[in-house]
C-alpha cells in the first residue's frame, strides 16, 4: 500500500494505491497522522489505485472521518473501484461517506 499527499487549492488529497489490510492499515495511520498535524479541513481520499480494502482499513478511514468532523472538517472518497465500492456498500459504509466516482467531481463540490 502506498499513500501520496497533495494539495489543489484548500484541499488535501490522499491518492492511495494496493491493498489497505491488517498488514497495511499503520501505515496508513501513520500516514494519516501526518495529514492531521496540518489540520485540514477538505480531504479528499483518491481510492483509484486501492485494489481491496478489509475492516482495518475501513477502521483506518471512519477514524479519520470522526476526526476530520470533530475538527469540522470534511472528508469525501473518490475513484472507488466496483470491487471497493461493493464492500462499502455491504457494511452499508456507503451512508457514512460522501463517495464521487471522480476526483475532480469530489474538488468540485468543495468549491461550492
Amino acid at each position: 500500500m502506498h499513500v501520496k499527499l497533495k494539495e489543489a487549492g484548500d484541499v488535501n488529497i490522499c491518492q492511495l494505491s494496493g491493498e489497505i489490510t491488517i498488514d497495511t492499515a499503520q501505515d496508513l495511520k501513520k500516514k494519516f497522522k501526518e495529514l492531521l498535524q496540518h489540520k485540514p479541513h477538505k480531504v479528499i481520499i483518491n481510492m483509484n489505485e486501492v485494489e481491496y480494502i478489509d475492516s482495518y482499513g475501513l477502521t483506518t478511514l471512519i477514524d479519520l472521518s470522526e476526526h476530520l468532523r470533530s475538527t469540522h472538517g470534511n472528508i469525501a472518497l473518490s475513484n472507488l473501484s466496483p470491487k471497493v465500492l461493493s464492500i462499502f456498500e455491504i457494511t452499508k459504509l456507503e451512508k457514512a461517506f460522501v463517495i464521487f466516482e471522480t476526483e475532480e467531481l469530489a474538488l468540485k463540490d468543495f468549491s461550492k
